[in-house]
């Protein structure tokens, strides 16, 4: 318990020290881990898009009037054999209509007092997430299977995002790889300042016998503090961005999800490990000198 009370008061009076330093590292962090946050919004953002019905990652296929069941049987069959497509879900016309009322509101114009007999039969094609670029190709492909009337799917800015998945997820793991480097680096030189501004302390420290640890922890222990307040503001930042989304643009509210548990979970773990490691690498250039 002394040993403790001793590595905290270590803690506190290398903050009292260098208390600009330390703001601007915590600050550093901060910002370092929104960047890391805004990636996992960011590719989450692309996967809701792939999955939304019309993008570039599925499409419907309309059936023709009055095509028999063995007949819809059999469609559903050569969808699930092409190796572009994940998922195939048939939606009679009154499933659709209620899709439409989900869409547009049940008291839109557009929808009132629509007869579900006048809509036609459809399939609903998800495509595989490597294949999301290639769907104008697969569209045309679908249209010549027998009994399928026309084949739809947006172009728009989801489909664009949709599409662009992979793309997404290459760029997302290499601004991850860069907040590694930044965060590590920057809890390196706040540790290396703090073991050089008491380099006598510690000297006079290792002359009476003081153990390796109890020199050394209160370091690590700060580089998991800023790790986890860094960590802890960002996601509370990126969290508040979201919910002003929600608020302020409702159509987005599918589209921009808030982060899981894991994903959460993940954060916090991800900087507290890369602050400590930060700091193993100052403590290691220290003694190595």
């Amino acid at each position: 318990m002394i040993r403790i009370y001793y590595v905290f008061k270590l803690i506190v009076r290398g903050l009292r020290l260098r208390p600009w330093g330390s703001i601007l590292t915590l600050v550093s962090c901060w910002f370092a881990l929104c960047q890391l946050a805004l990636v996992l919004y960011a590719v989450d953002i692309a996967d809701m898009a792939s999955m939304m019905p019309a993008t570039s990652g599925s499409m419907i296929a309309y059936l023709r009037e009055g095509t028999p069941q063995p007949r819809i049987t059999e469609i559903e069959k050569t969808f699930l054999a092409m190796d572009e497509i994940s998922r195939v879900q048939f939606i009679p016309r009154q499933q659709g209509l209620q899709r439409m009322k989900q869409w547009l509101g049940p008291d839109s114009s557009m929808v009132e007092g629509v007869d579900p007999s006048i809509l036609p039969d459809a399939f609903e094609i998800t495509l595989k997430t490597e294949y999301g670029g290639k769907v104008a190709s697969l569209a045309a492909k679908v249209a010549l299977t027998p009994g399928v009337d026309d084949v739809r799917y947006r172009k728009g800015l989801i489909g664009y995002i949709a599409g662009s998945y992979t793309s997404i997820t290459l760029a997302a793991s290499l601004v991850a790889g860069i907040v590694v480097v930044c965060l590590s680096l920057v809890i390196f030189l706040s540790i290396r300042v703090g073991i050089v501004s008491r380099r006598q302390e510690i000297e006079v420290l290792g002359l009476l016998g003081a153990q390796y640890l109890f020199i050394y922890a209160p370091y690590l222990i700060e580089a998991g503090t800023y790790g986890l307040l860094g960590s802890g503001a960002a996601l509370l930042t990126t969290s508040g961005a979201v919910g002003y989304i929600h608020a302020h643009f409702p159509a987005l509210q599918a589209l921009v999800r808030p982060l899981g548990i894991h994903q959460v979970a993940g954060v916090l773990f991800f900087a507290c490990l890369c602050s400590i490691f930060g700091a193993l690498l100052a403590i290691k250039r220290s003694t190595d000198v």
